[in-house]
């Protein structure tokens, strides 16, 4: 047990011998900053509801926010509910936790390689945190300058699927999982992508590009809408083809060229 206290608090940069120069010293003090933000900074990810005080709970969906939620965030995390509902990756019993964060700073906090993202789904937690809502017109927002609005309860079960993605595969096989299918996967289930419908069918079909992550995730949407609809194919069905994005976005543009989409 004393071995073990010892080796702790050398993590931590304590009981170790003193440095002996005026720079070591700063050195070892840095360290042990270092460490304690660091260790601050996991327990903040684990228990981030100390930051968030206003929550409301409905259909096994956990809405935290930094302001008092009005009765429209139930309404929001029921729809949510209901689109997860309709996946096969659904389980029952399983419970999420969604934060709000609705300012930028706290949401680069949380994720600070995705600032530009509507939301993100952190491994290990699966906490899903939000970066802006608007409850009452059910929308989530981003920072951007195009493609920056989308459904709040569509982007919370596009976040919760990539944890239940997670909890299907794994951790490692989920991150090794190409884009295409997992966000493409995500998109479905949320049965919409942030990128204007009409004209997302119009360039895909006609073979156009378009430069936004945005247009991408639609055409991902797409591809799996084709297997999960057209071929009837199940996730893991799915994933079994996740190597032949081309072939898959070719058969998908022939059947949205041969007539309307289911």
């Amino acid at each position: 047990m004393n071995k073990t206290i010892s080796i702790l608090l050398r993590c931590l940069g304590m009981n170790r011998p003193k440095p002996r120069t005026r720079f070591g010293l700063y050195l070892r003090r840095s360290e042990r900053v270092f460490v304690i933000l660091a260790v601050l900074y996991a327990v903040l990810h684990i228990f981030p509801q100390a930051v968030f005080a206003h929550s409301v709970t409905t259909n096994g969906i956990t809405i935290y926010s930094r302001s008092p939620l009005p009765p429209e965030a139930t309404l929001c995390a029921t729809r949510a509910a209901e689109l997860l509902k309709q996946s096969e990756l659904a389980v029952v019993g399983r419970h999420e936790n969604v934060y709000v964060c609705d300012t930028p700073w706290l949401f680069r906090l949380f994720s600070p390689g995705s600032s530009g993202a509507f939301a993100v789904s952190v491994p290990l937690t699966d906490n899903v945190f939000v970066a802006a809502a608007d409850f009452y017109a059910d929308v989530a927002m981003r920072s951007g300058s195009d493609f920056n609005k989308r459904s709040f309860s569509a982007v919370v079960a596009h976040e919760i699927t990539h944890g239940l993605i997670r909890h299907r595969l794994g951790l490692v096989n989920s991150i090794r999982l190409p884009d295409w299918v997992a966000e493409g996967y995500c998109d479905y289930v949320a049965r919409e992508s942030s990128f204007p419908e009409e004209d997302g069918l119009r360039l895909f079909v006609s073979g156009q590009k378009h430069p936004s992550m945005s247009y991408r995730y639609f055409i991902y949407r797409q591809m799996v809408r084709y297997l999960a609809e057209h071929q009837n194919l199940t996730f893991s069905e799915i994933v079994a083809r996740a190597n032949e994005p081309d072939a898959v976005a070719a058969e998908t543009r022939q059947e949205l060229r041969s007539g309307t989409p289911q």
